[in-house]
């Protein structure tokens, strides 16, 4: 049997292992403070920069907040958090070919599922700020930026129907990593681009207030399909 060499671990990979079972412990509670960055070098007999390191990278898994002049503080991951370590992945993800494809495919398929629980158990007052964002849509047609942003909001409402915050956070990172990837849209098409989609919203509205989880999801599937054919028309 040949020797090999067991790789070492850098300093900084393992002050944070430490410090992120110390955290899963809670010997430090969460609110708590973490010791100085002096005293995590003496207690680990590692330099500023391990330190440093260890604690940016427990940042990055939601353990820790750290603001400027303070020590860090510990905390517990949200979805916030893990949507974020997800986001570089994503936009490179977006960048490869079919990349789009696929998050479109992604979207696709968590909305449909969003527009049949609206249609079949949305309050009258999720409905009506529902028509409140259409309305923000029918007002914006010739302003691009104003129309993305009704169009998002639109979107919003329907991630929001179900009460569960997880589906808020990967809707918001979703639209912002495709929104972010699209091409411009010309001057002279952009009426008739935004109409359309103003439209096969109105559908996809009265299909949930006449409660009718079929249709909506059907009209759903329609509006997404034609914007993804807009922006990415097939080659020929």
């Amino acid at each position: 049997m040949r020797r090999r060499p067991v790789p070492r671990k850098k300093l900084s990979d393992v002050v944070e292992e430490e410090l992120e079972q110390m955290i899963r412990r809670r010997e430090f509670a969460e609110g708590e403070q973490l010791p100085s960055e002096r005293e995590l070098m003496a207690f680990f007999n590692v330099g500023r920069p391990s330190v440093r390191e260890a604690l940016a990278a427990l940042k990055r898994k939601g353990l820790v907040q750290i603001n400027n002049g303070e020590r860090a503080r510990v905390c517990r991951p949200s979805a916030d958090t893990i949507i974020s370590e997800l986001s570089g992945m994503a936009k490179d993800f977006l960048t490869k070919p079919g990349g789009i494809a696929h998050f479109e495919q992604l979207r696709l398929f968590f909305e449909s599922s969003l527009v049949r629980y609206a249609a079949e158990f949305a309050t009258d007052e999720q409905i009506a700020r529902l028509g409140k964002a259409l309305e923000m849509n029918s007002q914006s047609l010739d302003d691009n930026d104003l129309f993305i942003r009704s169009d998002i909001e639109f979107h919003r409402e329907l991630a929001e129907i179900p009460g569960n915050p997880i589906f808020m956070v990967i809707h918001v990172a979703l639209l912002d990593w495709l929104i972010a990837a699209r091409p411009t849209v010309s001057l002279a098409e952009l009426h008739a681009h935004n109409n359309i989609s103003y439209q096969q919203h109105i559908a996809i509205y009265q299909a949930i207030c006449k409660r009718d989880p079929d249709a909506a999801d059907k009209a759903l599937k329609s509006h997404l399909n034609s914007v993804f054919a807009a922006y990415y028309p097939a080659k020929k």
